[in-house]
């Protein structure tokens, strides 16, 4: 009999982190902005944080179709993404949604 382990399981067996990719342009000043916070929040949760500037590495953004700064990807270990954040949003839904991946895979902060 073969038992099929959910992805969810093992990430928390296996204690993984998620990846965090910024997509900013320097000419946008949420961009400028959000930055900071958004490298607090990288430290708080010990996130594998990529900052990707859209200008310089167009090719990084085709590749996952950013359209619009300032976005954030959340990607799990096998580089799929598993959340995207766009345009509008703020700190506290991005804390509260890793919060949440956390909570599921068992991570403790």
């Amino acid at each position: 009999m073969v038992f099929l382990i959910p992805k969810t399981i093992m990430l928390k067996e296996e204690n993984r982190m998620i990846k965090a990719r910024y997509f900013k342009n320097n000419m946008c000043g949420v961009c400028v902005a959000f930055l900071p916070k958004m490298e607090r929040i990288a430290n708080d949760y010990k996130l594998d944080f990529e900052i990707v500037d859209v200008i310089e590495k167009p090719e990084i953004a085709g590749q996952n179709m950013v359209f619009t700064v300032p976005t954030v990807i959340f990607y799990d270990n096998d580089g799929n993404e598993i959340k995207r954040f766009a345009r509008n949003f703020s700190e506290l839904e991005i804390r509260e949604y890793i919060e949440r991946i956390y909570d599921i895979l068992g991570v403790k902060e």
